[in-house]
């Protein structure tokens, strides 16, 4: 009888399936999850429509990450990186082998950021060694100038200056006539900020120039894979730079008007925002409000599952109290140690 019970529990999920599908049908991911888990299971010819549908979930998943925590987002995420990687050794033209390592090498980034995030310095080194073979079969150097830009990132929030200055640099090279205005305005603006921590001050200040002439030239082109950069998100990295250069009071200016331009589902964004705010509020001597904004970010980012954030947040603490600002450092420890959620 045994067969016979795998044979109908197998029709049972087919028509669960079939329904699932065809009640979804008017959603924005049109996926063929069934056409793809045979493509990964077997060696076979990738199709045009399969691309399609992977292309479709990397599309979904860059929206995704404003709502779900990094924890949420990473199993799905390194999910759908080991589909595309799976995809890489079946046979196909060579556009839509292209296609399959961009797609691959996007999300390779994508999972970096987000064991970044989670704290995971190890996994996220691999994962953009995984990234950059996979877009360097793309001959996508757009995208690939735009990974290395968060490795960058990444390099400078763990103090690797020369790293970051490297990264910064060798993805403004790369991406030369490559990219859209905007994504060469956010380029110029982390290279900023990298040089701003080397304390190349001058220099500093003629990549943010730079950074405003690119948006200044943008239009409505976009690079797909480019998170949503504007003026707002620019005056968050300038105030980052004028912050390190010793300008509390320029650095205030830009984070309070970065701050009213962040779209509300960004709140992981307003939350980083606000802990540099806090900052620049403590070396001008808002002790107070600084340590309250401080606690407001901190809930977000411990919500959030963000441990880079709440890292943040603690770099923010332990220089307050190097500073001798006891009362606040009091403050802050017990609003963490009571912190319920």
């Amino acid at each position: 009888m045994l067969p016979g019970v795998i044979r109908e529990q197998a029709h049972v999920r087919h028509s669960n399936e079939a329904a699932r599908r065809a009640g979804c049908a008017g959603s924005d991911l049109l996926a063929d999850w069934g056409r793809l888990l045979a493509c990964s299971n077997k060696v076979s010819t990738i199709t045009s429509a399969v691309v399609d549908d992977v292309e479709a979930i990397t599309a979904h998943q860059r929206h995704l990450y404003h709502e779900l925590t990094s924890a949420q987002m990473l199993a799905s995420v390194d999910g759908h990186l080991g589909v595309l990687l799976s995809l890489l050794g079946s046979p196909c033209t060579d556009s839509l082998r292209r296609r399959v390592a961009s797609a691959a090498g996007e999300a390779a980034g994508f999972s970096a950021w987000i064991w970044y995030d989670l704290g995971d310095h190890y996994k996220m080194t691999h994962r953009y060694a995984t990234a950059a073979h996979a877009l360097a079969e793309a001959h996508n150097l757009g995208l690939r100038a735009y990974v290395v830009a968060y490795q960058a990132l990444t390099a400078d929030a763990a103090g690797r200056t020369d790293d970051a200055i490297r990264h910064a640099a060798t993805a403004l090279d790369m991406a030369c006539r490559t990219v859209s205005a905007v994504t060469m305005s956010w380029f110029h603006s982390v290279h900023a900020t990298t040089l701003a921590r080397a304390g190349n001050g001058k220099e500093a200040r003629v990549e943010l120039g730079h950074a405003h002439d690119a948006m200044d030239l943008a239009g409505e082109a976009r690079d797909e894979w480019m998170y949503l950069f504007d003026r707002q998100r620019l005056l968050g990295y300038q105030g980052a730079c004028l912050l390190t250069l010793g300008d509390p009071l320029g650095a205030v200016q830009a984070f309070e008007e970065a701050l009213d331009g962040v779209p509300p589902a960004c709140v992981r964004r307003r939350a980083e925002i606000s802990v540099d705010l806090a900052e620049a509020l403590a070396r001008r001597g808002e002790t107070e409000e600084a340590v309250r904004i401080a606690r407001e970010a901190a809930s977000v980012l411990i919500q959030r599952g963000s441990v880079s954030g709440v890292g943040r947040v603690k770099q923010f603490r332990d220089r307050m109290a190097a500073d001798g600002h006891a009362t606040a450092v009091r403050d802050l420890d017990e609003f963490v140690r009571s912190w319920k959620g």
